[in-house]
C-alpha cells in the first residue's frame, strides 16, 4: 500500500514538472517570437520576462505586493513623470494585490482580517470622498481627468489600509515590512545621492544641484523609523547594521536640502524621544544610557557627513543653514509668499464659496507660479492650477469641512491608539516599530503643511500595522492567561 502511494506521488510529481516546464517554453516562445519579429521591444520582453517571478511571489508572500506598492509611490517618478501614469502602475499593484486575494479566498474558501476601531472612521470618509467626487462631476462639472485622479488617491490609501489588515497575521510579516521598506529607502537614498554628486559636478552649484526625488521623504521615515529600533535592538550585530543605515538615510536626507524637513524630522525625533523616556520613567538610568549613547551616534554622524562633504568642497552645514533660514526671508518670491498666496486664494476662491462641500473632487483654483523677470512685480503669474502644497487645504478644498474633520479625529483617534499600544507593549521589536510609526506619523502631519505627504500608501500601510501588532500582542497575552 505505501509502496503504491509513493509511486502515485512520485508520478504526480513528474508529472506536475513536466506542465511546470512545458508552461515555461510556451511562455518563452510567446514573448521571443514576438520580439525577434519586431513587433516587442526589449525594454517590454524584460518586463514581461520578470512578470512570473513576480506572480509568483505575490502568490507566496502577499506582503511583497505592499512593499512593491511602496516603491512605485516613491520611485516611478524616476522613470515615468506623468502623473496619470504613475497612478495608473500603482493601480495595477493593488489590482494584482486584489486578484492574489481572491485567489486565496477560493483555495481556502475564507480571507480573514484583523478589525480596528479606525474601520468606521474609513468607510465614512470614504462615503463623504464619494459624496465629493460626485459632487464635483456632476454638479461642479470639474475636470473628469482631475476628479478621476483625486479618487483614486483617496481609493489607494484607504485601499491599502484594509489590505494590510487582510495581509498581515504573523511576526514574520511585520519584519519583512520594516525591513523591505529600508532597504527601499536604502535604494533610494544612493541613487538621489548619485543623482547630486552627478549634478554637483556639471553645476557646481551645491542647493542648484539638490535632489527632490524618492529620497526626499522616504529618508525622512526611514531614519525616524532606524532611530527608534535602535533604541530597542538587542543584538549587537543589528544594532551595527542599523547604524550604517541610519548614516546612509541621514547623508541622503542632507542632500535633498528639504526645508519642510527641517522641522519635521526633529520634530518627530522629540516626540518619540518623550515617549520613550515616559514609558521608562521608572527605570530611567538604563534607558538614559542607550539615549545618550544614540544622541552621540547622530552627533557622529553629523561630523562625519560634514567633514566627509568638505574633502569634495562642499559645506552642508553653511548650506543647509541657508536654506534653512531661506524659509523666513520674505524677500524671496520662492518661499512663504507663494504658500500664502496659494492658500488664500484657495479660501476665496474654492472654500469660501461652499465651506461644507467645498468644490468637489478634481477643483481647480487660481493660484500662484513664478517666472524670471527683471521687474520684481511681474515675478509671479496667475494661472489655473489643481495641485495643493498644503494637504489640509486640500481636503477642505476637495471634501469641505467635514472631510477634513473626519480625517482629523481618524488622525487624532490613530495617535491616540498608538500610543497606548506602545506604553503598554512588551515585545522588544513591536516597541520599537510601533514607535516608529508614530514617529512616521508625525513627521508626515508636518510635511503634509507643503506637501501631499497624507496620501502616501506607507503612511496608512504604517497605521494599519500598528493595529496589527496590538492584535498579535492581545493574542498572545490571552494565551499566556490560558496556560497559567
Amino acid at each position: 500500500m505505501d509502496l503504491t502511494t509513493g509511486k502515485n506521488s512520485g508520478f504526480l510529481q513528474r508529472r506536475r514538472m513536466l506542465l511546470l516546464g512545458l508552461a515555461a517554453v510556451i511562455f518563452c516562445l510567446s514573448i521571443s517570437l514576438p520580439y525577434f519579429i519586431g513587433i516587442l521591444s526589449l525594454k517590454v520582453v524584460l518586463a514581461l520576462t520578470f512578470l512570473p517571478f513576480f506572480l509568483w511571489l505575490l502568490l507566496t508572500y502577499q506582503e511583497v505586493a505592499l512593499l512593491a506598492l511602496v516603491t512605485a509611490h516613491f520611485g516611478v517618478g524616476y522613470f515615468i513623470p506623468d502623473v496619470v501614469t504613475q497612478g495608473l502602475i500603482r493601480g495595477l499593484f493593488l489590482l494584482a494585490i486584489g486578484f492574489v486575494l481572491l485567489l486565496r479566498t477560493g483555495v481556502k474558501k475564507s480571507v480573514t482580517r484583523i478589525s480596528t476601531p479606525l474601520d468606521k472612521w474609513v468607510i465614512l470618509w470614504l462615503v463623504i470622498v464619494s459624496v465629493s467626487f460626485v459632487y464635483g462631476f456632476c454638479f461642479r462639472h470639474n475636470n473628469m481627468r482631475y476628479s478621476l485622479g483625486d479618487l483614486y488617491k483617496f481609493l489607494e490609501i484607504i485601499s491599502i489600509f484594509w489590505l494590510t489588515t487582510l495581509i498581515v497575521k504573523d511576526n514574520k510579516q511585520i519584519r519583512f515590512l520594516v525591513w523591505g521598506f529600508l532597504a527601499i529607502a536604502l535604494m533610494f537614498g544612493i541613487i538621489d545621492s548619485m543623482i547630486f554628486f552627478t549634478r554637483f559636478r556639471a553645476l557646481g552649484d551645491v542647493l542648484g544641484a539638490r535632489v527632490r526625488y524618492a529620497a526626499q521623504f522616504s529618508s525622512i521615515f526611514a531614519l525616524v523609523l532606524t532611530v527608534s529600533l535602535m533604541l530597542y535592538e538587542q543584538k549587537r550585530r543589528i544594532r551595527i547594521i542599523l547604524a550604517f543605515l541610519g548614516f546612509v538615510f541621514f547623508v541622503s536626507f542632507a542632500l535633498t536640502f528639504f526645508r519642510t524637513g527641517y522641522v519635521a524630522l526633529p520634530s518627530a525625533l522629540i516626540f518619540i524621544f518623550f515617549l520613550y523616556f515616559y514609558k521608562h520613567r521608572k527605570r530611567f538610568l538604563p534607558y538614559a544610557r542607550k539615549f545618550t549613547t544614540l544622541i552621540i551616534f547622530l552627533l557622529v554622524f553629523v561630523g562625519l557627513v560634514s567633514g566627509i562633504f568638505t574633502l569634495v568642497n562642499i559645506d552642508i552645514i553653511k548650506e543647509t543653514a541657508a536654506r534653512f533660514y531661506s524659509m523666513s526671508d520674505i524677500s524671496l518670491l520662492a518661499s512663504a509668499q507663494i504658500r500664502i498666496s496659494e492658500a488664500k486664494s484657495i479660501i476665496s476662491g474654492g472654500i469660501a464659496q461652499n465651506p461644507l462641500l467645498g468644490a468637489g473632487l478634481g477643483a481647480e483654483y487660481n493660484g500662484p507660479r513664478l517666472q524670471w523677470s527683471s521687474d520684481p512685480e511681474k515675478s509671479i503669474m496667475w494661472e489655473r492650477k489643481h495641485y495643493v502644497h498644503n494637504n489640509y487645504l486640500e481636503f477642505l478644498l476637495r471634501t469641505g469641512i467635514p472631510g477634513l474633520l473626519i480625517f482629523l479625529l481618524l488622525a487624532l483617534k490613530y495617535l491616540k491608539d498608538a500610543m497606548r499600544f506602545y506604553l503598554r507593549s512588551k515585545n522588544w521589536l513591536y516597541q520599537g516599530i510601533l514607535l516608529g510609526a508614530i514617529g512616521i506619523f508625525i513627521s508626515s502631519g508636518i510635511l503634509a503643511l507643503s506637501c501631499n505627504l497624507l496620501y502616501s500608501p506607507l503612511l496608512f500601510m504604517m497605521i494599519a500595522v500598528t493595529y496589527c501588532i496590538a492584535y498579535l500582542e492581545e493574542k498572545f497575552r490571552l494565551k499566556t492567561r490560558e496556560n497559567e
